[in-house]
């Protein structure tokens, strides 16, 4: 005679194959952010570095500063402004 696992054991295979793939697509994607991060951190030491004295590489991290403060503003005025404009549509865009 053939043994068959009952529903509820196929149910819950199911859910843990679909909680592990969420999981490993979490993780690749920390994994991704934190590369990214890492890279852009990189890349402005590297330029500090290159500054000829802690005066210039004070104010070179001020430009930095205010340049990435600029483009946050930036980004969230154009967030702003398409949920305003999903809004005004009912969600659609």
């Amino acid at each position: 005679m053939t043994r068959r696992p009952a529903l509820g054991t196929l149910v819950a295979t199911a859910a843990g194959e679909s909680d592990m793939h969420e999981r490993e697509r979490m993780l690749a994607q920390y994994h991704r952010e934190r590369a990214r991060r890492v890279l852009v951190l990189d890349s402005i030491r590297a330029h500090l570095d290159e500054q000829p004295s802690p005066r210039a590489v004070r104010a070179c991290a001020r430009n930095w500063i205010a340049d990435l403060l600029a483009l946050a503003d930036k980004v969230a005025k154009n967030k702003a402004e398409d949920t305003i404009n999903t809004d005004d549509f009912g969600g659609a865009a």
